[in-house]
């Protein structure tokens, strides 16, 4: 069963039949390609030495990218397979001179004249030219030849006339030579239509060095996106989550306590607006507003503030911070580690008493937020993305994180930054979360208390 599938899986394949309809239309416009391309190109060199030639190849090589474009739509539909749109056309305009319109019309013609992409562009006509012939003509061959074969029997039938055929049985025979036959002829279909989407993607699509530029392109839009969700999930997740500590106190205590339950309601007023604030300046990043119209991304100097804001939601928490002359890079990376771990112990750990400490040292920077066990913890099932946000930031950072429960009981958060790019050759930076640990954070935090 394996091997009649495989002799004939292309003859029963729906996509086989495309790729013929592929192949009869490339004739028409392998044809409709070169002729246009040959003819262009032959009046521009004929007439180059009245400058009007120039004007006409300049023309025609603006032409090969819509022929790139209609191409690579015949090759998605008919054949299944996408091509990636190559980059745009590079070129710098000017637009600070008085006679701009000149020099970027001379640019761009430059630039289309050194076009890698409309060069392999006519390459790929070249080829559909050559392979169009030889595409239809087995295209045709396997459409008529399977036709003929399965409707050889009726050439039995009699239809009244006067002409006897002496070898009219060997027309039965038909239906079992198109099992032998015309699988030879799917199987070459099917090669066919394999090549162009091999050469489709070199000549049609980015190539080279444009592959390269795309896929950092990719990266960096990506970088981005991982950017906006650490920061959406950082700064306002963690005022939701304040907002709900003070809201979940404010009700415990409403008739026991209404002077506290005041004050957590005008702290929830100012951290709703602190965090449409924020929302409305991530949303203007977005879209690329101008950075000086909005706040400045919070930094090193912004933790007390952070620290006083958790207190006045009710989280127990002491600090001891130490941090001069901090990168701001790297300052907006600190706080956003110690917000998502507050946040953490706020959400998971309420009624703890959490620890802050952040040093400088050097080139280093430790930080540890600490949060004891409480009586009643909370499911921290859906704390993972919190988690892996303080990780991947840290990372990102050039650092190294260690997140997980304390022996003693209890969460930690250990984190160790650099100033540079790379941690020093020769720490240890996996943390054990114990009082005896000697990672780069215990040294530096306890090298401080001393």
């Amino acid at each position: 069963m394996t091997t009649l599938k495989r002799i004939y899986g292309p003859m029963v394949d729906p996509r086989t039949y495309l790729e013929v309809l592929y192949l009869l239309v490339g004739l028409a416009f392998g044809i409709l390609w070169f002729v246009l391309l040959v003819t262009l190109y032959s009046v521009g060199i004929g007439t180059i030495i009245v400058w009007v030639g120039v004007l006409v190849i300049v023309g025609t090589q603006a032409l090969l990218r819509p022929i790139g474009v209609i191409e690579r739509a015949q090759v998605r539909w008919w054949l299944g397979h996408r091509v990636p749109a190559p980059a745009p056309l590079a070129f710098e305009p000017v637009r600070d001179s008085a006679h701009a319109g000149w020099v970027n019309l001379w640019r761009r013609s430059s630039a289309l004249l050194r076009d890698g992409h409309a060069w392999r562009v006519a390459g790929w006509v070249g080829f559909r030219m050559l392979m169009g012939p030889i595409g239809f003509a087995f295209a045709i061959t396997y459409v008529s030849v399977a036709l003929g074969l399965l409707l050889a029997p009726l050439g039995m039938i009699d239809f009244g006339g006067d002409y006897p055929y002496v070898w009219d049985w060997v027309l039965w025979l038909g239906p079992l030579a198109f099992l032998i036959v015309t699988p030879a002829f799917a199987w070459t279909i099917r090669g066919l239509a394999d090549l162009h989407r091999s050469l489709a993607d070199r000549l049609l699509g980015p190539y080279g060095d444009e592959l390269r530029r795309l896929a950092l392109a990719r990266a960096a839009w990506a970088e981005e996106q991982i950017r906006i969700d650490q920061e959406l999930h950082d700064s306002i997740g963690h005022m939701v989550s304040m907002i709900v500590v003070q809201a979940g106190a404010g009700v415990h205590v409403f008739e026991k306590d209404p002077a506290f339950a005041k004050r957590a309601l005008g702290n929830i007023e100012e951290r709703g607006r602190a965090a449409l604030g924020e929302l409305d300046r991530i949303i203007a990043r977005i879209r690329g507003d101008q950075p000086e119209t909005h706040a400045p991304l919070p930094g090193a100097t912004d933790l007390p503030d952070l620290v006083d804001g958790a207190r006045d939601a009710g989280v127990k928490v002491t600090s001891r911070l130490a941090l001069k002359n901090v990168p701001p890079a790297l300052g907006r990376g600190i706080y956003r580690v110690i917000q998502e771990a507050l946040t953490n112990a706020a959400k998971h750990a309420p009624g703890s008493e959490v620890e802050v400490v952040a040093i400088a040292d050097g080139s280093l920077v430790a930080i540890s937020v600490m949060n004891t066990l409480t009586e009643s913890p909370q499911d921290v099932s859906s704390g993972g993305n919190g988690l892996a946000s303080i990780r991947d930031r840290v990372a990102l950072l050039g650092g190294h994180a260690t997140v997980g429960p304390s022996p003693k009981g209890g969460f930690a958060v250990r984190a160790i930054l650099p100033f540079d790019e790379m941690l020093p050759e020769g720490g240890g930076v996996d943390c054990s979360l114990t009082a005896k640990c000697t990672c780069l954070v215990c040294s530096i935090i306890k090298g401080s208390a001393t």
